[in-house]
């Protein structure tokens, strides 16, 4: 039982030492005591202020229940102390575990292989797609080589020299990032090499056999396009579509610039154009569109000298640049006859209208009296057959006006030939606005006019020739005075020809002279108007 409390009065000795895990409690108001094996007291394993001295034994186990509580929670409290401890160096364990797993999941479902070498240059890490590509055996892998054994390896497999392995070495030591290409195993790889911050790398490898070929294909397909373009016969520019920079002309698109093809490379297309605002507008047309076809548009050659050109052009790809690629026609000859043959069908439009102008002065000057301006005998014929044919064809009256002034011969005898043409002039500009649309007012020779009036019967055609006579009697004319006109009226019968009709109308202007002059007679009839 002594030792016993030895052991368990430790800590209490030690107190000053565990002060810091367990609450401070305040001493008990007892001195706290235990029994030995015969009953007795043992001696107090913690001291306290004297107070009353309890011996028998009803007091002593309250003393000990306390003491043991004391020591209960001083265990537990340290207890607690280490489980933390543990706690924190398991979760310092388990984590680097997890990244680790991750890492591993992370590494096997890439595309591309990939190893990570430490600091001692060794191989550390490594996925399936690295053993696929390079066929090593994994389980040497997994040993965790030196990488300068798994470079003597893959240089021993591919027959490269030691120099080229020594050289792979020492780049493998740089700590700046780089890649390379090499083959392996009758396909093409490319490397990419990226050093870690602690030390060592990693380096990750890429099939890329298929980009290789399909570039070869390009190549290909690029440099047989290039001697198509050198052939053709039309010129061909092609130029990057964001700096005009020139990527490539043919030996026309030179010829037609006036340049040699590396005087043209050195050129931007920019300084080739006239206007600024024609490469502005075809840009535009392309970037909407893609193609623009039969652009014409003024371009300067190498010299300075502006011509005239049809643009045909698309967006496209072209040594690797995003280019535009342009056909050029030099159409300043064809540009100079349109406007030769445009210059010339004005000159012939003019030469038309002088002459439609002429042939209608003509036909006036073949159907118009030059002295009076109206219808000559020539066009009142030609119509009156029309209107005579239209007549017995429907039926409709048709009646027929000679007239003449009289005394007229007296008239140039006094006043001379200018007074008697001023005199018919003014006659015709009298009677011609008092005539109906459908009417023919005609000088019919010398001072003699004929009115042909249609659809008009032997009452209406008295009633226009009194009219008439009423306007020439009424109003004296310059220089002469007043003058008189007979008039003979007949209407159409119905199948007269009209010099029928004529002659039987001057028969009754005859009878207005032989009555007297000055009033209207007409056929069939004793009888006038006027006087």
């Amino acid at each position: 039982m002594g030792t016993a409390v030895a052991d368990l009065a430790a800590p209490c000795a030690a107190g000053a030492d565990n002060a810091a895990m367990i609450p401070r409690l305040r001493p008990p108001p007892f001195p706290l005591r235990t029994a030995s094996a015969g009953g007795g007291l043992a001696t107090a394993v913690c001291a306290a202020p004297a107070r009353a001295t309890d011996t028998g034994p009803a007091t002593a186990f309250p003393d000990v229940a306390v003491f043991l509580l004391l020591a209960a929670a001083l265990g537990l409290s340290m207890l607690g102390a280490v489980l933390l401890r543990a706690h924190r160096r398991l979760a310092r364990t388990t984590e680097p575990r997890h990244d680790e797993a991750a890492m591993r999941l992370t590494l096997e479902n890439m595309a591309e292989a990939v190893i990570m070498v430490d600091a001692r240059l060794r191989l550390s890490s490594f996925n399936q797609r690295f053993v696929e590509i390079t066929g090593f055996d994994p389980v040497f892998l997994a040993s965790h080589p030196p990488y300068a054994d798994v470079l003597r390896l893959w240089a021993t497999e591919n027959g490269v020299p030691d120099r080229l392995l020594e050289r792979a070495m020492l780049r493998a030591r740089t700590r700046e990032p780089f890649r390379h290409t090499f083959a392996h195993r009758g396909r093409d790889y490319e490397g990419k090499h990226v050093p870690l911050p602690g030390g060592g790398f990693v380096r990750t490898i890429s099939d890329v056999t298929e980009q290789h070929r399909a570039e070869e294909v390009l190549r290909d397909s690029e440099a047989r396009l290039r001697q198509l373009l050198a052939l053709v016969p039309t010129a061909i520019l092609v130029a990057d579509r964001y700096d005009g920079s020139v990527l490539f002309v043919n030996q026309k698109a030179a010829e037609t610039a006036g340049l040699r093809a590396d005087e043209f490379r050195s050129r931007r297309v920019f300084e080739f154009y006239e206007h600024d605002e024609d490469r502005i507008r075809l840009q535009q047309m392309l970037n909407q569109h893609g193609a623009v076809s039969d652009f014409e548009v003024r371009l300067r050659r190498g010299n300075g000298e502006p011509f005239w050109a049809l643009v045909s052009a698309m967006l496209g790809d072209f040594g690797g640049h995003r280019a535009v690629i342009a056909a050029i026609s030099d159409v300043t000859a064809r540009r100079r006859m349109r406007e030769e043959l445009e210059q010339a069908r004005h000159e012939l439009e003019a030469a038309n209208q002088q002459m439609r102008q002429a042939n209608e002065e003509l036909a006036r000057a073949a159907s118009t009296d030059r002295l009076t301006g109206l219808a000559n005998r020539r066009l009142l014929e030609e119509t009156a057959e029309a209107e005579l044919s239209r007549a017995r064809r429907h039926g409709h009256p048709l009646s027929v006006v000679l007239f003449d002034v009289d005394w007229f011969k007296s008239v140039n005898d006094r006043f001379g030939h200018e007074v008697g043409d001023a005199v018919l002039r003014d006659m015709a500009s009298r009677l011609g606005p008092q005539m109906r649309a459908s009417d023919l007012l005609a000088r019919w020779g010398g001072e003699e006019f004929l009115l042909l009036a249609p659809a008009t019967g032997q009452a209406e055609a008295l009633a226009c020739a009194e009219k008439m006579r009423r306007l020439i009697c009424t109003w004296p004319f310059p220089v002469v005075g007043c003058l008189t006109a007979s008039f003979g009226v007949a209407q159409y019968d119905g199948s007269e020809p009209f010099s029928t009709l004529v002659a039987r109308a001057d028969r009754a202007l005859y009878r207005a002279k032989d009555g007297g002059r000055n009033r209207v007679e007409w056929t069939g009839e004793d009888q006038r108007i006027g006087g």
